[in-house]
């Protein structure tokens, strides 16, 4: 039985287009992040300013989605203002304490240090590292930041259009 879609409850909770066929590498992900440690929370983070996991967390939401019963959230955060973190953390550690899962999004903790509250109240995080263009010292310091014991991995974007690989 299929079960109702919720309403989102944060601005911007974004809707996951429906289910495709799942390329491989995105159901390999998929596993590795489910594997390895369970999470009711995950922040997808860019390793260097001026880049977006955005990409990569719907994909982990598009399979996520098609493996679960219940459906993941998508939250994008990017681009979060002074003084609205408290309430997506809240927003966050209510859904988990529901039993729901979610990916969060969020800038480079290096030029918008609001999402540093999202990141360390998410359970997990995942790096997104550019090819080709990634300063090692802008990842070493978001790891530094975050903290490594968080991250499950990385993966790396295509130069261009920076979606995950």
């Amino acid at each position: 039985m299929p079960l109702a879609r919720e309403e989102p409850s944060f601005p911007n909770e974004l809707t996951p287009a429906s289910a495709e066929p799942v390329p491989n590498e995105l159901l390999h992900l998929w596993t590795l992040l489910t594997q390895r440690e369970r999470w009711s929370s995950l922040v997808v983070v860019p390793a260097q300013p001026g880049t977006s996991g955005l990409a990569t967390g719907r994909a982990i939401v598009a399979v996520g989605n098609q493996y679960r019963q219940r459906p993941l959230r998508l939250i994008d955060a990017e681009g979060l203002r002074p003084g609205a973190a408290p309430r997506l953390v809240h927003d966050l550690r209510s859904s988990v304490e529901q039993g729901g899962m979610s990916v969060i999004c969020i800038d480079s903790v290096i030029t918008n240090p609001v999402g540093l509250e999202v990141a360390l109240a998410a359970e997990r995080a995942l790096l997104c590292v550019p090819l080709d263009s990634t300063h090692f010292s802008a990842a070493r310091h978001t790891l530094e930041m975050i903290g490594k014991a968080r991250f499950l991995g990385s993966v790396t974007l295509r130069q261009g259009d920076r979606s995950a690989q």
